[in-house]
């Protein structure tokens, strides 16, 4: 019985975490990010509306992983699968959520956008933040000049700050997963060191026990990587290049749940023979 209950409560939670993050993306697309174009569009917008709608953007962010961390602390196994990421999404999770260098690569695109090197055509995360970027890059068409040029010419100290950022995910990231790594091999070790002793059960509830309080630990400090890189992308920026920031990294969630566009990488996935039986 207590099995059979422990397993609902995960499924219930796992439930729950899946319909608030529904709405809560149904709240980023609907609402917070049309209502933050909106302002961007507007020739006679003041500064105080534009600071405004970028605040409650930011905040969302925040709120959303502040609820993960609540999460984590009845099923973090769940929230490191999470089942409600579709087949684009997840190849950019990093420990239960996207990586904390999708942040930096997109400020970098902003940073270098008007740079003509090629590589940088090439390069694959280009290629990932050019389509969170696409739709506000037409946008800019319609906007005020002093919204539409934000980002050139950046200052030297908001690129300092970025290069310090960077530097700490490069130290950040790795032991983030070390420490991943580690608890994954001290419950296989903690297991077959006991195993033939007779302990099974034992030794397993044991050893998940101890797992799952490392790994609670792991994914609430991914997290606090996460928002802290977002403070400090949002810190470093002015009201205007925030706001592009913001509205790029909104649209680069909002597209990967694109119908069309996950229809068209479902099509990448069918071998080439059924295509062909298909018509394709």
């Amino acid at each position: 019985m207590l099995k059979a209950v422990g397993l609902f409560g995960r499924k219930k939670t796992t439930r729950q975490f899946k319909d608030f993050y529904a709405e809560w993306f149904n709240t980023l697309k609907n609402t917070l990010l049309p209502s933050l174009r909106s302002s961007m569009s507007e020739s006679d917008s003041s500064l105080t509306r534009l600071s405004t709608q970028m605040e409650a953007l930011h905040l969302h962010f925040q709120s959303y992983y502040d609820a993960l961390d609540l999460a984590a602390q009845n099923d973090v196994a769940q929230l490191l699968c999470p089942t409600w990421r579709n087949p684009l999404e997840k190849p950019f999770l990093f420990l239960g959520d996207f990586h904390p260098y999708l942040f930096t690569n997109l400020l970098r695109s902003f940073v270098t956008q008007n740079d003509t090197d090629s590589d940088n055509e090439n390069d694959g995360d280009s290629m990932v933040v050019h389509c969170a970027r696409d739709r506000g890059d037409r946008d800019s068409f319609d906007r005020p000049w002093h919204i539409a040029t934000a980002w050139r010419s950046p200052s030297y100290n908001l690129m300092e700050r970025v290069e310090q950022v960077e530097r700490g995910l490069r130290l950040m990231v790795p032991a983030l997963a070390g420490r991943a790594r580690d608890a994954q091999v001290g419950f296989l070790e903690h297991v077959a060191r006991n195993w033939a002793f007779g302990t099974h059960k034992a030794t397993v509830e044991e050893a998940m026990a101890e797992q799952n309080e490392e790994m609670v630990g792991v994914f609430v400090d991914a997290n606090r990587l996460r928002k802290s890189v977002l403070v400090e992308i949002m810190g470093a920026t002015n009201v205007y290049q925030g706001a592009l920031f913001l509205e790029g990294l909104a649209q680069f969630l909002v597209g990967f749940r694109d119908p069309e566009l996950l229809a068209q990488f479902e099509l990448c996935k069918t071998p080439l023979s059924k295509q062909s039986r298909l018509g394709i």
